[in-house]
């Protein structure tokens, strides 16, 4: 689905193009293996699925569909570039773009493991997963993606800058920093015990500016999680029931996930909120799609 979709391949070349573009060789070619040959070291797993694929997170949440990941890391790469743009602007400051660009496309980095679960249409985490990732703090919402990207980045040596930079996107360096057992350090710690190397660590007095973009960028969920992806599911599911489909069934999960790799779940939103928030204009469109897909699809030679 997601190499068919002219929405999600576009965000994968778009995203490849801005690897390439970043100017620190050691950094460019440190993303390109992660991206282009992705393997788990630290805990012996070789990717399953390819990068295009992956979603951008578990089911039902923002950009679960095949093909996500790309759509997510490109419009917080483009985000943070612009609100860049805008601190050189404003203040005269001058960001490492590279540091920015690689912290964000490596951020979610682990979804590649994510499963498309034939059997019910849904998405999860596998088994291999560490099941003890942050159990004795806030942040075990986030799952075991976090520890497979942080553990690979310590197992693998990547330069610290990059590191912080990558775990920036889950941990704010400021608030969540370290108190009482939580924060970046505690589960960079947790991550190199998992890796069994020393445990890089953050000094409150050598923060760089570059990792509040990254942070700021992906910590602006609420609308791409809570009000779209939700509705997007909603209207799906009530659009699969329509069509005689079993809410929640495989094949009406496989609808969501052929849907939203087509259009996303932000054109979904639009569609209702420019048709005045009537849910039946949505399910035409759902319709549409399904009809005739051809216009969201690359052009078959």
């Amino acid at each position: 689905m997601a190499a068919t979709s002219a929405f999600t391949k576009r965000a994968y070349e778009a995203q490849l193009a801005h690897i390439y573009r970043i100017q620190n060789k050691q950094i460019r070619d440190i993303v390109l293996e992660f991206v282009l040959n992705p393997k788990a070291t630290a805990f012996e797993q070789a990717a399953t699925q390819s990068w295009l694929a992956s979603p951008g997170s578990g089911w039902r949440s923002h950009h679960s569909y095949p093909g996500g990941l790309s759509v997510h890391n490109l419009e917080w790469v483009e985000v943070a570039l612009g609100w860049s743009d805008t601190w050189e602007k404003v203040y005269g400051v001058k960001l490492d773009r590279d540091l920015i660009v690689a912290g964000l496309i490596l951020h979610d980095w682990g979804k590649l493991w994510f499963l498309f679960d034939d059997g019910s249409g849904k998405i999860r985490e596998p088994d291999w997963y560490p099941k003890a990732w942050g159990t004795k703090a806030n942040w075990k919402w986030m799952g075991g993606h976090g520890a497979v990207l942080y553990a690979e980045l310590i197992a693998r040596g990547i330069p610290t800058d990059l590191l912080f930079s990558a775990a920036s996107a889950h941990f704010d360096p400021y608030w969540a920093l370290e108190k009482d057992g939580e924060g970046m350090n505690p589960a960079l710690r947790e991550a190199a015990e998992i890796a069994k190397k020393p445990a890089p660590v953050v000094k409150p007095e050598e923060r760089m500016a570059e990792w509040w973009l990254v942070t700021f960028t992906d910590e602006a969920w609420s609308f791409s999680t809570m009000v779209a992806a939700r509705f997007a599911f909603e209207l799906l599911e009530e659009t699969a029931k329509d069509l005689g489909l079993k809410p929640d069934s495989r094949e009406a999960n496989k609808l969501a996930w052929f849907v939203l790799s087509r259009v996303g779940d932000f054109k979904i939103y639009e569609v209702y909120q420019k048709a005045g928030f009537h849910r039946e204009a949505v399910k035409q469109f759902v319709r549409s799609v399904l009809d005739d897909p051809a216009p969201y699809e690359v052009p078959k030679r």
